[in-house]
């Protein structure tokens, strides 16, 4: 499971808002699936997908409103974190019958939040606060 201590948050309402959000969803995805319960999670993912895509286009507006220099950079980093969303979509596709599409998807979502929220997003944290 994924937890979000205040040490990760940007002091950005919106946007730790959807870091909570995406974390909640990661964390019931998880919950299902060890408990057996895989039948949904295909839906599952496709919502945390959505809410990621609408994470990041808010992200990228507040980046590019408040002059962020490097907006450009996390707008890549954004792309790139798009590829994984295939990745999670067919292992979810995947998990009601195969254990490591279940194992596979676990470790990608924790990978994604890892990767989106408390690595690239933290870049930007300084520059949030002196706005």
């Amino acid at each position: 499971m994924v937890e979000l201590t205040s040490s990760f948050e940007l002091e950005f309402d919106a946007l730790d808002q959807d870091h909570q959000k995406m974390v909640d969803q990661v964390n019931a995805i998880i919950k299902k699936i060890d408990a057996g319960n895989t039948d949904d999670c295909k839906a599952l993912v496709a919502d945390f997908v959505a809410l990621s895509k609408r994470h990041f286009a808010r992200e990228e507006a507040l980046l590019v409103s408040v002059h962020y220099p490097d907006v450009e950079k996390h707008r890549k980093h954004h792309l790139d974190l798009n590829d994984k969303f295939d990745h999670m979509l067919e292992f979810a596709k995947m998990a009601p019958e195969n254990d490591m599409a279940c194992e596979s998807l676990k470790k990608e979502l924790v990978y994604f939040i890892m990767d989106d929220v408390i690595t690239a997003d933290l870049e930007f944290k300084d520059f949030l606060s002196q706005t």
